[in-house]
């Protein structure tokens, strides 16, 4: 009888250590509760070496770090763009990806509308992926829908036919191929 008590209050010991919080998972917690109304989180740390918490805000990345208390602005960008269209994880959950609408500050929107940034969470450092005038993030690979060649350069801008071709990127954003070229209709 003595054995079954010291295992059954040994097994309360260990679940109950197993749903243990940190200090810094309490921090992201809390603070995810007092976001503004219509932010998204991106992505949250709770390792001591990241202790970061990623999210939007009025179409603006924002990275919270609850150790020293203060909020930035991430510019993962070099160039300007109107909003964020999406967000998520690699796999891993080292990486995330933005989607990126540039609106009217593209030159073409067909060529460049749109913007595929990968930003590492380790090293704070962020590359651009890809541009097209789609991206599409499926369970298998991130397709970026791009024009490749106009059929009528000297035309008018709403009457020009364009060619384009769908990237294939895999979950980390590395290349994996380019499908045969189509017509943009």
């Amino acid at each position: 009888m003595k054995i079954r008590l010291v295992i059954f209050i040994l097994l309360l010991l260990f679940s109950s250590a197993a749903h243990a919080q940190t200090p810094i998972a309490n921090r992201i917690k809390s603070l995810i509760k007092a976001l503004p109304i219509g932010s998204k989180v991106v992505a949250k740390y709770t390792d001591t070496h990241r202790h970061c918490l990623y999210y939007i805000s009025e179409h603006r990345l924002y990275c919270y770090d609850v150790l020293t208390g203060q909020r930035k602005n991430v510019n993962f960008s070099t160039s300007n763009y109107t909003h964020i269209l999406s967000t998520w994880l690699s796999p891993d959950g080292n990486f995330f990806f933005v989607a990126v609408d540039k609106g009217s500050l593209s030159p073409s929107y067909i060529e460049s509308g749109q913007e595929l940034w990968r930003f590492d969470s380790r090293t704070k450092r962020s590359y651009k992926v890809g541009q097209g005038y789609f991206i599409e993030h499926r369970k298998k690979c991130i397709i970026i829908k791009q024009a490749s060649r106009c059929f009528n350069p000297t035309a008018p801008r709403d009457k020009k036919r364009w060619m384009g071709q769908n990237h294939y990127y895999d979950l980390y954003g590395k290349v994996i191929y380019a499908k045969e070229e189509f017509e943009i209709k």
